[in-house]
């Protein structure tokens, strides 16, 4: 029961959870398979540099030859509901051959609502273009727990547990990245690319949008701005001259997709969302290719209809409806009934450097684990070393 004020006394359902709570961070991810023709870059171990053989000559299918693949790291999150000292042991169930560094974690946590937080380095074995369940075990008084939960509700609706086993899914993907990336992420309302760069190997640093006029962004091969940045980062419509000036300059920008509010002048020419942005909720809309010979389609990934298989929950938001015709539109889909929507993936030069808009929800695939979006990210964070554009 609790108190709240002007209506008294309210009744909470007696809630009953695990002993201790386990959660693994985030829930899916990328390993980029190397293959003979990648050697991994000196400054990232996960960064697969690529080779001077022209685009098309370069190989993008997994053979039985790759089988390396770069260490990464998982988090866990423990949390005691034991009205006590809770002492036990946390450890990784892997797939056959994997190795995790530690082997296992000896936890101590004094008393109820106690967490303790730990990284585990995985060494991945034997892998191939698939997905691996690794599943996080907290051992204590006899038993095993594997799942974890977050309070969900908000004022009016009670607050509940929400449930999720402590799996992570890591998907074998065939994913090259330019070598020696550093990105520069502002945030927006909220998204997992950060870490799904992270993933594949790349330098990534977050910068808030009050501190965009601070940094030299000439340091960063590209700058990518999380999901309705505009809408949410009054500065980021302040300093949105900077930016331009950033790509006039040589640099890539990757604006992810935007509510009307973006309509004006924040792109380097002039385009619009329309009164209402429109969506594709088909996740399994067939797509069209309307410019498959672009640079950003063929490098380092080619790019076809099968990056757009096994999407989770649509296809995207905010694509354009109308755009100077120096932007090129690269891909089309629509759901039935509805006009071919061609806006979901632009792209311009401007000065030296290439401006991006991209409204397929890249955020809500990366999570999933979906491997066509882990390659498309790529190639947009690597357009700036894109031969093709010389």
């Amino acid at each position: 029961m609790h108190r709240v004020e002007g209506i008294g006394i309210k009744a909470n359902p007696l809630i009953v959870g695990p002993a201790i709570s386990v959660q693994i961070s985030p829930s899916a991810g990328a390993v980029p398979l190397n293959c003979d023709s990648f050697a991994l870059s000196k400054n990232s171990r996960k960064t697969v540099a690529v080779s001077s053989a022209p685009p098309k000559e370069q190989a993008n299918e997994c053979t039985d030859s790759w089988r390396a693949a770069a260490p990464f790291a998982l988090s866990c999150n423990l949390r005691s509901n034991v009205k006590g000292n809770a002492k036990g042991i946390l450890r990784l169930r892997l797939p056959e051959g994997w190795r995790a560094d530690p082997d296992q974690y000896a936890f101590e946590l004094e008393r109820d609502g106690d967490t303790d937080n730990v990284t585990f380095h995985v060494e991945p074995k034997n892998i191939k273009a698939e997905g691996y369940e690794i599943r996080a075990i907290a051992e204590y008084g006899g038993h095993t727990y594997a799942e974890g939960y977050r309070w969900t509700g908000y004022p009016g609706v009670r607050p509940y547990p929400y449930y999720r086993p402590a799996t992570y899914k890591a998907v074998g993907v065939d994913v090259t990245t330019a070598p020696a990336l550093r990105i520069a992420f502002v945030p927006g309302t909220g998204d997992d690319v950060p870490h799904a760069l992270e993933s594949l190997g790349v330098n990534v640093r977050i910068v808030p949008a009050n501190d965009l006029d601070a940094v030299n962004l000439s340091d960063f091969n590209a700058v990518v701005l999380g999901v309705r940045a505009y809408a949410v980062q009054p500065a980021l419509r302040e300093l949105n001259a900077h930016l331009l000036e950033y790509v006039k300059n040589g640099g890539t920008l990757l604006v992810q997709y935007n509510l009307q509010s973006f309509d004006g002048d924040y792109g380097p020419y002039p385009f619009s969302l329309g009164n209402n942005a429109a969506k594709v909720v088909d996740e399994n809309s067939n797509v069209k290719f309307l410019a498959p010979d672009n640079p950003l389609l063929n490098w380092p990934n080619k790019i076809t209809e099968a990056d757009f298989r096994n999407w989770q929950e649509e296809r995207g938001h905010g694509f354009m409806q109308k755009w100077d015709p120096k932007y090129t539109a690269l891909v089309e889909t629509h759901d039935p009934d509805q006009e071919p929507q061609a806006g979901g993936l632009l792209v311009a030069r401007y000065g030296k450097g290439i401006y991006i808009y991209d409204a397929f929800a890249l955020y809500r695939q990366l999570p999933e684990g979906v491997p066509g979006a882990y390659r498309i990210l790529a190639n947009l964070v690597s357009a700036g070393k894109n031969p093709g554009w010389k």
